[in-house]
This record gives C-alpha cells, structure tokens and sequence, in this order.
C-alpha cells in the first residue's frame, strides 16, 4: 500500500527533479535576457546583449535540463559535485 501524504524517498527525489524542468529552462533564459537588458540599458546598445545573453541563458538552460535528464536515465553517472553519488556505486 501506498503512502496517503505522497511518494517519499527516491521517489520523492524522482519526481521533485522531473518538476524542476520546467522551471529550470525558463529561469535560465530569463536571468540571461534580464542581465543582457540590464546592461543594454546602462550601455545603450539595446538589444544587442539581450539577444546574446538570452541565447546564452537558452543554451545554459538546455544543458542543464539535458544533463539531469541524463543522470535520472541512468545513460550518465553523476557527476562528483552533484551530491547524487551513493558511495557503494562503482
């Protein structure tokens, strides 16, 4: 029988960081695209450095969301700072 409050454990942990895509990819662009306007409009160049830093933030986003995909698939071990590493693993 299931738990009445949710999954927990390494379930838990499975589906918090499914969740977390969908936020991970636009917070990326965004932040990117905010500091490129930011500095747009102390340099007045806009929108050159929007632009770049946006397909900056786009390209770090997906990276992300590509590497975690991969290390919940199983195709990559983690990586030594992740904090996934089990110990017992080889």
């Amino acid at each position: 029988m299931t738990d009445p409050k949710g999954p927990s454990g390494r379930e838990g942990r499975f589906f918090a960081d499914v969740l977390s895509f969908g936020w991970v990819l636009p917070a990326s662009i965004a932040a990117g695209a905010g500091l490129g306007w930011l500095a747009d409009r102390f340099l007045g160049i806009f929108p050159v450095l929007t632009a770049v830093l946006g397909l900056l933030g786009l390209a770090a986003g997906l990276r992300a969301v590509l590497k975690e995909a991969a290390a919940l698939s199983g195709d990559a071990p983690p990586g030594p700072r992740d904090g996934r590493g089990d110990g017992d693993r080889k």
